[in-house]
């Protein structure tokens, strides 16, 4: 094997210091002159990754696709990555990762005959535990990377290393370095790269080619590679190669690699909290896209109306572009952040189209008539609901959840009683709504119990029932049968979480809302990994009672720090063990460079915190770390976690849970701590709304469900109004089941061929487990055991006769 691979590539960014549609011109020009490097050099080989990139010159340039079709069937322009773009690969849920993989390689696949056998996300920031697990569960075979570097991370090792994920997968990866691009000086880096291949004694890649806004090779690069070959005592142990190459020859030769096994962190951990909006955009589309494909599913099955799936699939295709490096990473232009808002906001309003035709086709087919004379379609008591006294009006509530869920939904009506469908009484909540249209400025609250992804009819009336109320709330405390919550009056935040049933107290001292000094620091926060030089606290806080029950008490706290001004609504459900947080914070401009951190003191000894297809243990040594849904702060018997529903970034220190809400970094300021003036714009300037919740819980964090805790805070029950009518369809339906609070679903959907379904499952907790699976959808059932942290994809023929069976996560195979 020889002991240098030379690696002609061009690292594309198609957003960071310009828009997408210069990213998009970039491409057409850089590939254009890969070809023609090809044809000036007959032994030069090309690397490119991103799909999103090939399906631009097949819509704009159909002969420059067929060319680099033919070039990819001679095997010098090589398919890398197997990914619509290269993402990030900490904030992206497992599934968006999972769909990041499947729609790029069936693409490679359908229009070139073959797929990526190596990961490549050369530029990324940083990368998370379950990366060679999501790699090889889509047939890969390698993967590149190239942060953090070792000035970073320095026990990370540099070259080929055999990483381990959670799961135990091992994965062959090259840890670049020298950089993944090179216009000038790359007469001195090959010399420098053989050297350390001797040094390491491990044949390495050396990378070259104009890099960021495209270009790729060079003709001087391949010039200078030529004289290297030719003229350099290291010549012939070099050659034109790939990646692909390079872990085939590196496997045949069985050469011993070292081993990591943890994440590959840290770099640019100011990235986690940037740009608060399209962060949390992001979460919704992707639990929008979620939702509305598994209820279309459910829709096709219930009612034989066939679901458009290529509407979703352009959903799905925005929000993976979106998913790319630095738009994630919020350290784009001003302008191309604000694209990616409105791209994202197009999928959101595309998936509340689909979901809707879902749901109102299963809703329309239900009976809620069931042969009762007195259900007359006719409004005579009511200008806004069709029932009629005693009668009732009917509401379809929907669960896209593998479990049954007790929650709240809010109809925009003034509701004064409820009852199931068999007739139990459901308590009911007038909240304030968010009109004032005469009298008519309430909403109504209800918490029903909806069966596992299914749906059930509940019936609202306008005449009143008498509900106890069990909440006890005053302006510094809330307080039902199993919590008692207690806020400081200089803080505004709790200081004192008690379980009343143990008798533990969860914090060591008051919760605060503090900023941290980040004015030394860039948008991408480089070199940095921790933030804990604190610039003040909000203070001065204005309690005031808002809801007293019966479903839920709830606490308005208002205070400020200068100009900047926060509100938090806390609420206290009837018998939940939950604190509920809705919170709305504006950031004035005078609060530049800063960090906002929620700081909840306990005797945790360590940290926990959500990821990819998995939760990962870390150290609680006050390092900024990415997290997904959740994270939790574990002592010896009990711990408490903060759950979020658009929050990246955290840390813990000394037992101190810090969820990080706001960073007022600049756009864009890329080592520009000598340039900055009062031109610049500030991101999260204004105001930003998002909600939290607190959970304290007894025991370990692997048996404190967050998980499905955090699936009813990212993606709700929904409601529809109805009125009466026959139907087919019963007023209550499960679809699918699965009985273990460990085995989490990640998808439900159409298998792409049509020919069955796909069910996507992972372990959360770090148990081997084994789960049940009740699929009444299509009359199946069947049982699944997963090891600690395994995620697995499943094939459902619609053949009921035919066996269940695991595949890749491309389903090509």
């Amino acid at each position: 094997m020889k002991n240098l691979h030379l690696i002609g590539n061009a690292h594309l960014d198609p957003v960071w210091l310009w828009q997408w549609r210069d990213g998009y011109s970039e491409v057409k020009a850089t590939f254009l002159s890969a070809l023609d490097r090809m044809d000036e050099t007959p032994d030069f080989v090309f690397t490119c990754a991103c799909a999103a990139y090939y399906q631009w010159v097949e819509e704009c340039d159909p002969e420059l696709f067929e060319k680099i079709r033919k070039r990819v069937q001679e095997g010098r322009w090589v398919l890398a990555g197997g990914m619509f773009i290269q993402p990030d690969m900490n904030t992206p849920s497992g599934e968006s990762l999972a769909r990041q993989l499947l729609y790029s390689q069936r693409y490679f696949m359908e229009k070139f005959g073959k797929t990526a056998h190596f990961g490549y996300n050369v530029d990324s920031f940083g990368h998370n535990a379950q990366v060679p697990q999501i790699l090889a569960k889509a047939g890969m075979e390698g993967y590149v990377m190239m942060r953090p570097g070792d000035h970073e991370n320095p026990d990370l090792p540099l070259g080929a290393l055999n990483w381990q994920s959670l799961d135990g997968t091992v994965l062959p990866t090259y840890h670049i370095f020298g950089e993944y691009c090179v216009r000038e000086g790359l007469a001195d880096k090959l010399p420098a790269q053989e050297e350390a291949a001797l040094c390491m004694n491990l044949p390495v890649m050396c990378f070259y080619g104009v890099g960021n806004h495209g270009g790729g090779p060079t003709i001087e690069n391949l010039k200078t590679i030529d004289r290297f070959l030719s003229e350099s005592k290291y010549g012939k142990d070099a050659k034109y190669s790939s990646p692909l190459t390079y872990f085939a020859e590196l496997k045949n030769e069985g050469i011993a690699l070292p081993k990591w096994e943890n994440e590959m962190q840290h770099h640019a951990s100011g990235c986690y909290s940037t740009h608060s909006l399209s962060k949390k955009l992001h979460r919704q589309a992707e639990n929008a896209l979620l939702r509305a494909e598994s209820f279309l599913l459910l829709s096709e099955w219930l009612t034989g109306m066939k679901a458009d799936t290529n509407a979703l699939l352009s959903g799905w295709k925005t929000l993976l572009f979106n998913e790319f490096h630095d738009v994630m990473g919020g350290c784009c232009l001003y302008e191309g952040m604000e694209d990616v808002v409105t791209q994202l906001k197009s999928v959101l309003a595309l998936c509340d189209r689909e979901e809707n035709k879902a749901l109102q086709r299963i809703s329309w087919r239900i009976d809620t008539m069931k042969g009762h004379p007195l259900r007359v379609r006719s409004k005579e008591e009511d200008w806004a609901l069709w029932g009629i006294r005693g009668q009732g009006t009917p509401v379809v509530v929907f669960n896209p959840h593998p479990y049954p869920v007790t929650d709240d939904i809010r109809l925009v009506y003034d509701i004064y009683s409820a009852r199931t469908d068999d007739g139990k009484p459901l308590p009911v909540q007038r909240v304030r709504a968010t009109r004032t249209n005469n009298k008519d400025r309430f909403d109504t609250l209800l918490r029903p119990t909806v069966p596992a992804f299914g749906y059930t009819v509940i019936w609202v009336f306008k005449e009143e029932e008498q509900v106890e109320n069990t909440l006890q709330i005053t302006e510094t405390s809330l307080e039902n049968d199993k919590l008692r919550v207690i806020f400081d009056t200089t803080t505004g935040m709790p200081k004192s979480i008690l379980r009343k049933d143990t008798g533990t107290e969860f914090l060591t001292a008051p919760a605060s809302a503090r900023l941290f000094d980040i004015t030394h620091c860039d948008t991408w926060a480089h070199g940095v990994f921790r933030f804990d030089q604190e610039a003040g606290a909000f203070a001065a806080p204005e309690f005031s009672i808002l809801e007293e029950g019966p479903l839920r008490a709830t606490l308005r706290v208002r205070n400020a720090f200068g100009l900047s001004a926060l509100e938090q609504k806390f609420s206290l459900y009837e018998n939940s063990d939950t604190l509920r947080v809705e919170v709305r914070l504006n950031m004035n401009i005078e609060q530049k460079h800063r960090m906002v951190k929620f700081c909840f003191p306990t005797d945790g000894k360590f940290d926990v915190a959500e990821i990819p297809f998995g939760s990962l243990v870390r150290t609680g040594c006050g390092n900024e770390e990415h997290c997904q849904r959740w994270a939790a702060v574990q002592g010896e018997n009990h711990g408490l976690a903060l759950l979020n529903d658009g929050k990246y970034s955290y840390s813990c220190d000394r037992g101190e849970l810090r969820l990080t809400v706001a960073n007022t970094s600049l756009y864009a300021d890329h080592y520009g701590q000598d340039f900055r003036d009062d031109t610049c714009l500030m991101l999260d300037e204004g105001v930003q709304t998002f909600a939290y919740s607190v959970v304290p819980y007894e025991g370990s964090w692997q048996d404190a469900s967050l998980h499905r805790r955090a699936d009813l805070l990212n993606r709700k029950l929904c409601a529809l109004m109805e009125t009466y009518h026959e139907g087919k369809l019963p007023g209550t339906f499960s679809g699918l089941t699965i009985d273990a609070e460990n085995i989490a679903l990640s998808a439900l959907k159409p298998a792409e061929d049509n020919s069955g379904l796909v069910l996507r499952l992972y372990e959360t907790a770090g148990k081997k487990t084994t789960a049940n699976i009740s699929l009444p959808l299509c009359g199946r059932q069947f049982s699944v055991t997963l090891t600690p942290f395994q995620m697995e994809t499943y094939f459902i023929p619609a053949d009921g006769t035919q066996e269940i069976r695991r595949i890749l996560l491309t389903e090509l195979a």
